[in-house]
């Protein structure tokens, strides 16, 4: 190969040191560009690069049913974060930002009743507007100022609301106009079997503007998600995980740049599995609404426990609600109208209903009636069908007090009359016999008092629930201070077969029929049944107040009653289903189950106004065609009755109906529907049974009688 020649070297050479000139030119103009037209910007910029800690969000604990089924998720979400540091100075500007994020999110940028901002020619944002939108949602600006001034922080704050995909696609493109605003993800909770437990479960959501100051204390952000109701709310503690950290440099826009740090990883939240089976559950829930759809009621509860430890095995109320919509923040419209819907959805019947007892109260009339010595199992008591007191002013006026048997039971003792749910007799354990009867003492008012609350009723059972309500037990006190009225023999006859003013929840109920099946032992109900690791584990969780979590439920106490007394009140039970009040609702009942039961029809004041001529009108109770007082139904049973596993409270309201509904009737089927999921057996729904008469009803009464309003304050 031949070597080029000198001359073609040389201008190589020379082209080549053209175009490195041209080169270094083109850099040397560039930087002085960048020296000294772009400088001031680009110094600028490199100042507002900040270090920021940035949270990382925890994830809250799972839900588990008793099966081992997971009943709460949670499901990635988009969310927006918003660095307050690098959002616009300018009013205006600040204002558009913040409008765009609002118009994405379906929240408002100031609460109502303040201007959004200068764009609408009002105040500028953060004159300090109130925390949240007055319907229920939180306003923007309740997350970014504190004291009415925008906090120019350079940590993002997370907006607890669900950005749409959609929404988050259009914000991410965008981005450049809406400096402050970064798009990430997070999680919110997913409710598997939605209404089916969701006033157990309940929900989760922001913090409520009067309890930030409780929540800062204990660590949470303004912009935190928090339990709201349920277990969510009353195991928040272990529910809510730890939040990780990280230093991050951010760019003037807000945006991430690089970790500076090693960041600390968030741990999730401890799991919690139920006591409840969310298939035996739905089941339960099933027959309770066959039950109210046949006989055209709308709303009332099931309790079903486990005797042996206080573990609920099904809580129902209806009608219910589905508590996904909470998750993803319920619109204005939504919350309204579960707020406006006259049966109260939301409400939790189960144990926060408050209704008349009726004939399921006999169960504690009986024992307090054995263990005081005011009878013994052998005593028998004549019904006539009706007894009568005299007026203690005028002996000859004389006020009835009837039996729901119209020709009397005869003689019975303790067994017959809880089996025939008997009045007369048990008016006369409570308040002593009638003039010309036989000599019996009664338990009066005060015994009375003190057994309803030995057996738990007047206060909560303190279940891990939130919203539980104490019912009432009245007393002569509380009559004279609330009504001016004295409490007389007629009053104890009607306290004694939980007519009158007594209140009670179907929890509560439940409860004391577990401890007449169980023996006479009073449990904490409880719907979780531990507290455990990812893995599974049982998890040792201690309040600062020394409150152990993971140790729910318990002995409330032992009741103060002769097991051998509450023996004859569960032959009473059992008699009652195999032939007294409840017997047509089990004759389809497989034989080998042996049920105890407790009807009950109590009558309450339905309020309504009567056009008298005045404006407001008069108010009285709605009254069926006969002119009496409309009534609930209630059932209380336990199963087997050798060896009790499961003790329950049907209750269905009356309110709204133009008839008399009863315990028989309406309440015992729905029970043995309950009860035939519960053991596994072939579901068969008998025709309705034939009615029986009213039992704990009293007849239409003179003013002052046998029959008052039970919906008192």
């Amino acid at each position: 190969m031949r070597a080029p020649r000198s001359g073609q070297l040389s201008a190589r050479l020379r082209w080549m040191r053209v175009v490195a000139a041209i080169a270094f030119s083109v850099l040397i103009a560039r930087l002085g560009h960048i020296q000294f037209v772009r400088g001031a910007e680009l110094r600028d910029l490199a100042r507002n690069n900040r270090f920021a800690e940035h949270e990382i969000a925890a994830d809250r604990g799972v839900i588990y049913d008793s099966q081992g089924r997971q009943v709460v998720f949670n499901r990635p979400q988009f969310t927006i974060g918003i660095v307050p540091a690098a959002l616009p100075e300018d009013p205006r500007a600040l204002a558009a930002v913040l409008a765009r994020v609002g118009a994405a999110l379906d929240l408002p940028v100031a609460a109502q009743g303040t201007a959004v901002s200068a764009v609408a020619g009002g105040p500028a944002v953060g004159d300090g507007p109130p925390p949240d939108a007055g319907d229920g949602r939180p306003s923007l600006e309740s997350f970014l100022y504190d004291d009415g001034r925008l906090v120019r922080s350079w940590s993002r704050i997370p907006i607890p609301r669900t950005l749409a995909r959609e929404r988050a696609f259009d914000l991410m493109e965008d981005a450049i106009q809406l400096p402050g605003v970064i798009i990430g993800e997070s999680s919110v909770r997913e409710y598997a079997t939605g209404p089916a437990l969701a006033h157990i479960l309940g929900f989760t959501g922001s913090i409520p503007e009067h309890e930030i100051d409780a929540y800062r204390a204990d660590g949470y952000a303004i912009y935190d998600v928090v339990g709201r109701t349920g277990v969510e709310y009353t195991y928040e503690d272990v529910l809510r995980g730890r939040k990780g950290r990280k230093v991050v440099m951010v760019d003037a826009m807000g945006h991430p740049l690089a970790d500076v740090s090693q960041p600390l990883d968030p741990e999730p939240g401890h799991a919690l599995r139920l006591t409840l089976d969310v298939k035996f559950q739905q089941q339960a829930e099933a027959a309770l609404q066959h039950g109210l759809d046949r006989i055209g009621a709308r709303s009332g509860a099931v309790v079903a426990i486990d005797p042996r430890n206080g573990a609920i095995r099904a809580l129902v109320s209806l009608p219910t609600y589905d508590n996904n919509m909470f998750s993803t923040g319920a619109s204005p419209a939504e919350f309204a109208e579960l707020l406006a819907d006259p049966d109260k959805p939301l409400l939790n019947r189960a144990i926060s209903g408050q209704f008349a007892p009726g004939s399921t109260y006999k169960l504690i009339t009986a024992a307090a009636a054995l263990q005081e010595g005011v009878i013994d199992g052998s005593t028998r008591i004549v019904d006539p069908g009706v007894i009568y007191l005299p007026n203690q002013y005028n002996p000859e006026i004389r006020y009835p007090f009837v039996c729901w048997h119209r020709g009397g039971h005869g003689a019975l003792d303790v067994v017959g009359a809880i089996a025939n749910s008997c009045d007369v007799f048990f008016y006369e354990i409570s308040g002593g016999n009638a003039p010309g009867r036989r000599e019996i003492s009664g338990l009066g008012s005060a015994r009375l008092e003190r057994y309803a609350r030995l057996f738990g009723l007047g206060a909560t059972t303190e279940v891990d629930l939130l919203g539980e309500a104490a019912g009432r037990v009245p007393t002569p006190k509380w009559l004279e201070e609330w009504f001016d009225l004295f409490w007389g023999t007629g009053q104890t006859y009607i306290t004694g077969i939980g007519q009158g003013y007594s209140l009670v929840t179907p929890l509560q109920m439940a409860n004391v029929t577990a401890a007449v099946a169980n023996g006479g032992v009073l449990y904490r109900p409880h719907v979780v049944e531990a507290v455990t690791d990812t893995a599974g584990r049982p998890v040792p969780v201690t309040l600062p107040d020394g409150t152990r979590l993971d140790r729910p439920g318990g002995v409330l106490r032992r009741l103060p009653v002769d097991p051998a007394h509450l023996a004859l009140i569960r032959q009473g039970m059992a008699a009652a289903v195999r032939s007294g009040t409840a017997q047509p609702a089990w004759t389809h009942l497989p034989t080998e189950i042996r049920v105890a039961g407790k009807t009950g029809t109590a009558e309450f004041c339905d309020p309504i106004r009567i056009d008298d001529g005045t404006p407001e009108g008069k108010a009285d109770c709605r009254r069926d065609r006969d002119g009496y007082l409309l009534t609930h139904a209630w059932f209380v049973a336990f199963a087997p009755v050798e060896q009790p596993e499961i003790a329950l409270a049907v209750f269905v309201d009356g309110s709204g109906l133009t008839r008399i509904i009863e315990g028989s009737r309406e309440a015992a089927p729905i029970a043995a529907d309950v009860l035939r999921a519960y053991f596994g057996l072939p579901e068969r729904r008998p025709t309705a049974p034939a009615a029986t008469p009213c039992d704990g009803c009293a007849a239409p009464a003179p003013a002052g009688a046998a029959s008052v309003p039970t919906e008192a304050p």
